[in-house]
């Protein structure tokens, strides 16, 4: 679900444990369309989510990477109210996703 605030829009993450990487793609090809929008700013509501794998937080985020720039994508997001579980689990998505670019261009 998406909503906006101060037209910045936000995109509601279910609630409880994120582990399936293809339940993830409907949130990353949101996140995409906002991206690719020009958007500045996407806000990401993890309210009631405990838990983000790693492989829902690469297909729903980290993965865009590929497509946009590290630096774009996290740029591009605020995380809003999200437990220290889900803060991680994203971060540790995105350093994968850097460190796997880094190795390509050596």
């Amino acid at each position: 679900m998406t909503e906006l605030h101060n037209n910045i829009p936000i995109i509601k993450f279910p609630s409880g444990s994120l582990a399936s990487r293809s339940s993830a793609r409907w949130y990353r090809d949101q996140l995409d369309q906002y991206i690719a929008a020009g958007c500045e700013k996407v806000y990401i509501d993890l309210a009631g989510v405990e838990f983000i794998s790693g492989s829902f937080a690469d297909e729903s985020i980290a993965c865009l990477s590929l497509k946009y720039g590290i630096d774009k994508v996290i740029n591009s997001i605020k995380l809003i109210n999200a437990n220290e579980f889900c803060k991680n689990g994203i971060a540790r998505a995105l350093l994968e996703r850097k460190n796997m670019l880094v190795k390509r261009r050596a």
